[in-house]
């Protein structure tokens, strides 16, 4: 029958065009499941140029479908993740004196293939000093994708410059005068003041060992006479003192400092001691005589007899002449200060008990 042959083309038709299709299923399939291994191998990330996954080679698969007896070839690419290259320089920052800066919290990195890619970054603020100007270099760990390495532990670098401060304005001294003291040596002048605005730390130090520098020193802030000598007849003392900032700024300025002592002619004598070896008393001398000039201190016995004279007020009369003890009983003292133009005259008893 006739009516049976278009059928039967129809069938040959429908039987091509359903292999056409299942060809196009495939193909398709390939096409994405290649797609798939390239994008879960890697991807773009903020500021990148192209991928960051590369191909490490190609394998030649092949498809057979028992039902359609048809077989496919096709060509799919392997992934390698892509290895940190380098890091970008990052262009200087500078920040005023103290103030820690704004850091960037991005650096771009270039892969081994060549990609650029920006990531984050942690620096590392420890050999940054925004107390002494200058030019540091700070190091940053990268923070990477899952799908970047580093295995050569590649940092980021940046350099950071603290600018200078300025100096101090000017340095004060609370209290510039002070009053003699003979049987301390240790004596507590004033306090320096420092005048700046931007800075609370600094060192106070006697710039060298110029004028009367040696009398004096400095703890801290606080100015001390600090001398045996007696710098006799003496009321004012120079000294030049030099401060410095954490940013090694100096400010050197001088002072003039007053020493109080009592007139000579209020100087209290003592008129009784005891020279027989205890330990207390056991010597007569005037040792606040020592701060003035050209003084004469002599003792007579009663008939008039020097028995003791010197130059010297820290030396003391232990009551004797010529090495041996002299008799319990009244002296006589004669105190002559040239510097004043005083003379002082009194009675002494010498007790041995």
């Amino acid at each position: 029958m006739n009516f049976l042959k278009p059928l039967r083309i129809n069938k040959e038709i429908q039987r091509t065009e359903l292999l056409f299709c299942f060809l196009v299923v495939i193909s398709n399939s390939i096409f994405s499941f290649g797609q798939e291994s390239a994008n879960t191998a890697g991807g773009d990330i903020i500021g990148s140029s192209g991928s960051v996954a590369f191909s490490i080679g190609q394998v030649v698969y092949t498809t057979h479908s028992e039902v359609s007896g048809i077989k496919a070839q096709g060509v799919q690419h392997r992934y390698e993740i892509a290895k940190v290259s380098r890091a970008m320089e990052v262009a200087i920052i500078q920040t005023s004196w103290s103030k820690i800066p704004s850091l960037p919290t991005t650096v771009n990195i270039q892969t081994t293939e060549g990609q650029y890619v920006r990531v984050g970054v942690n620096w590392n603020l420890s050999t940054l000093n925004v107390f002494k100007r200058g030019l540091y270099t700070l190091s940053g760990s990268l923070i990477l994708p899952t799908f970047i390495t580093n295995p050569s532990k590649i940092e980021a670098q940046l350099r950071v410059q603290v600018l200078p401060k300025a100096p101090p304005k000017d340095l004060i001294l609370s209290n510039a005068t002070f009053a003699v003291s003979a049987e301390q040596f240790f004596i507590a002048v004033g306090e320096f003041l420092v005048d700046d605005p931007i800075d609370d730390v600094h060192e106070i130090r006697l710039y060298g060992k110029g004028y009367d520098n040696e009398l004096f020193e400095i703890k801290g802030h606080d100015l001390f006479w600090s001398s045996l000598d007696a710098a006799p007849g003496r009321k004012s003392f120079s000294i030049i003192v030099q401060v410095t900032d954490r940013d090694g700024n100096t400010l050197e300025k001088f002072f003039e400092v007053t020493r109080i002592r009592p007139s000579s002619s209020s100087l209290v004598i003592p008129n009784t001691f005891t020279p027989n070896g205890d330990g207390s008393n056991d010597a007569w001398g005037v040792p606040a005589l020592r701060f003035f000039e050209q003084v004469r201190i002599q003792i007579y016995d009663r008939g008039g007899a020097l028995v003791f004279s010197t130059e010297n007020p820290d030396e003391r009369w232990d009551g004797k002449w010529k090495g041996k003890d002299l008799p319990i009983g009244t002296y006589y003292w004669v105190i002559t200060v040239k510097e004043t133009g005083e003379t002082r005259r009194g009675m002494l008893n010498l007790l041995r008990k």
